[in-house]
């Protein structure tokens, strides 16, 4: 239980001077200090308290770390995340995450790891620590060896690099993505998420900065990848992680990116205010946007207007769309440099078709499709059913299912949930428009086509 009046160091147990608000005496924080990276070793008292008893008595690592940072001992104002999470080996977004529940540690491994680095004394875990895997030293720049001469270590310089190298990976995943869809690389983009975050534990300053771009440049991936396979609930997960590490890394282009991301999530849900509220909050980001990213994020804000059938909106936005990614110069640092006139033109032929328009949306359709880049497979088939669609809807049943039979055989190779829905969307349509046998035909290949 806690005791009011006097206060004691939760180091060594010295009574505290009454000018003393932290919970170690001067010289443990001399001692801690020294060794940051490190929870300082709480005495007994500390973790006897009714607060902790209970919060270990939840088996809720969340609820420990919460009771942990909140603990009187360490004065009136809560230890800060972000020396917590340094010392669990986290991101201060990631602990934000356990504590507020969104990411409940269930791993026994983590578990272990966690109350290791936090020193909570083994007869008060719900879990066995068993043989822990001891604590190796941290490696610094030189290697002393007993007798021997200092040896200079390679490693202090190596996470720069490697989070270059893992952006690089990142490139060739979208392009495989492209060309076959997204169900092959799931579990390697988690394992990869898995290791960024690994080094992430271990860095420091502006490295740090910088592989906090990169997780969250592949937690946004990783929800693009869950997106298209139809799992929309885990694609927002994955881009609330994303936004997460983004703020966290203090990049406004890719927070702004991912709010359109997010937007683009719920489009696909069919939340026209929740898909325009996301694309004004990428827009509304502070400081200066490339035209190309106000571009990308006006694309979504039309497409939830399409959704609302509102027409002189959605027209609106795209016009503005169009303005900036004209205006757009060359840059292939620019996230969103995929967004040109000609993407925008594109995407606009959808709008049209979701407003009721498709006699509007044939002809950017079939233009956009004679100049199109064959390493988009993916994506041409999305677009081909797409086109389906407006055919359909323009009473032109023979060419909806002829052209609906080629996105089939792209839909078939990369298994793209988006693709599905169009075509089935395209026979929908074409029942409705009295043009029964051919509904009946592409159900039916659908249905033993896309298993």
């Amino acid at each position: 239980m806690t005791h009011s009046g006097t206060r004691h160091c939760a180091g060594c147990g010295a009574r505290l001077a009454r000018d003393n608000t932290a919970s170690l005496c001067s010289p443990c924080s001399r001692t801690h200090h020294r060794e940051h990276h490190e929870a300082p070793r709480l005495n007994a008292d500390f973790w006897h308290t009714d607060q902790m008893r209970d919060a270990l008595a939840s088996k809720d690592m969340g609820v420990v770390v919460r009771a942990y940072r909140r603990h009187p001992a360490h004065g009136r104002k809560p230890l800060p995340q972000a020396d917590l999470a340094r010392w669990l080996g986290i991101t201060q977004g990631q602990l934000s995450r356990i504590e507020a529940g969104r990411n409940r540690v269930r791993d026994l491994d983590k578990l272990v790891r966690y109350a290791t680095r936090l020193h909570i004394p083994a007869d008060l875990l719900w879990f066995d620590v068993g043989d822990a895997e001891p604590e190796l030293p941290r490696m610094t720049g030189v290697i002393r060896l007993p007798g021997g001469p200092a040896v200079p270590a390679a490693t202090a310089r190596t996470e720069p690099v490697l989070a270059e190298s893992l952006l690089i990976t990142l490139r060739q995943y979208a392009t495989t993505d492209n060309l076959t869809g997204p169900h092959s690389l799931l579990p390697i983009a988690a394992q990869q998420m898995t290791f960024v975050e690994h080094l992430l534990a271990g860095s420091l300053g502006r490295t740090h900065s910088h592989l906090l771009y990169v997780a969250a440049r592949f937690a946004e991936f990783t929800g693009w990848l869950h997106q298209d396979t139809g799992d929309l609930r885990a694609a927002m997960q994955w881009s609330n992680n994303a936004l997460d590490l983004a703020q966290e890394s203090g990049d406004p282009h890719l927070v702004s990116y991912i709010r359109m991301r997010k937007s683009n999530i719920a489009s696909d849900a069919r939340k026209p205010d929740l898909a325009i509220a996301f694309a004004r909050a990428a827009l509304q980001n502070p400081g200066p946007l490339t035209p190309r990213l106000k571009a990308v994020a006006l694309r979504q804000e039309a497409h939830g207007y399409a959704l609302l059938r509102n027409y002189e909106a959605c027209s609106r936005a795209l016009d503005h769309a169009f303005q900036h990614a004209a205006d757009a110069p060359d840059d292939d640092a620019d996230i969103a440099r995929y967004c040109t006139p000609s993407y925008v033109e594109m995407e606009a032929a959808h709008c049209w078709v979701e407003l009721g328009k498709p006699d509007k949306a044939l002809a950017t359709l079939q233009q956009g499709l004679a100049d199109w880049r064959p390493d988009f497979r993916r994506d041409l088939g999305l677009c081909l059913a797409r086109l389906a669609v407006a055919h359909a809807g323009t009473g032109q049943p023979d060419d909806a299912l002829t052209v609906a039979q080629h996105s089939l055989v792209i839909a078939a190779e990369t298994r793209s949930h988006r693709t599905a829905r169009q075509l089935h969307r395209a026979s929908e349509l074409l029942g409705a428009t009295g043009a029964g046998d051919h509904a009946r035909h592409l159900r039916h290949t659908l249905r033993t086509t896309l298993l």
